[in-house]
């Protein structure tokens, strides 16, 4: 199977100074009103994903980020990327979001959707969807993941958005490890695809003026 993830899988930890704890990526109870610990899976993977992005950039090691850095960075976020009554239920509305803070930073990123309809007729099939996680994968950027529903990829949560870091894809199926609650867990993007009943969409955050 072809294989495709980030250079330095290190720069999506988030140490507690206090405990030693170590997590893989943002977790959303770590807001501290309860709407946003409900709602924020949104504001949060874009948190992960461009503090990879930029920790990427800057760093000469995958040193673990403060845990309390990266809080700060999720409360900002939710000024930008922030979740209606329904959360943040499409491609669209997290692009909407994450422009915005992309424009305040003024950060060399472009965003691109892959939308996976409802519909099963209307999706695109299995290459099409590892062809665009790759480009983001190989560019050394993670992927925002939609799931409204997680069909019979019982991993998955309804409703809700996940990070993605690793592709693998072949004559097997098309996998990925995504990242949730400070976690990391392989998923099956195939049987996802095919089983789903309201869909989903992935956003890359794809980096400008790179040779990746």
């Amino acid at each position: 199977m072809k294989k495709a993830q980030l250079s330095c899988m290190g720069l999506l930890d988030i140490i507690d100074d206090m405990t030693a704890e170590r997590f893989c990526g943002g977790w959303q109870k770590w807001y501290g009103d309860w709407w946003k610990r409900t709602a924020g899976c949104g504001p949060t993977v874009v948190s992960t994903i461009l503090a990879y992005i930029e920790r990427r950039k800057a760093a000469s090691s995958c040193e673990p980020m403060p845990i309390g850095e990266f809080i700060a960075r999720m409360n900002e976020m939710w000024e930008y990327v922030t979740p209606g009554v329904s959360g943040i239920p499409s491609t669209e509305k997290l692009i909407s979001g994450a422009q915005k803070y992309i424009d305040a930073k003024n950060l060399p990123i472009r965003l691109e959707a892959l939308d996976i309809p409802g519909k099963r007729e209307e999706r695109p099939d299995g290459n099409a969807v590892a062809a665009f996680l790759e480009q983001a994968l190989l560019a050394d950027a993670p992927v925002a993941f939609l799931c409204l529903d997680n069909g019979e990829e019982k991993k998955l949560d309804d409703w809700h958005w996940v990070t993605l870091v690793s592709l693998e894809y072949g004559e097997e199926g098309v996998f990925a490890e995504v990242t949730d609650e400070g976690h990391h867990f392989r998923v099956d993007l195939e049987l996802w695809r095919k089983t789903t009943k309201r869909g989903g969409g992935f956003v890359r955050f794809m980096p400008l003026g790179e040779n990746t």
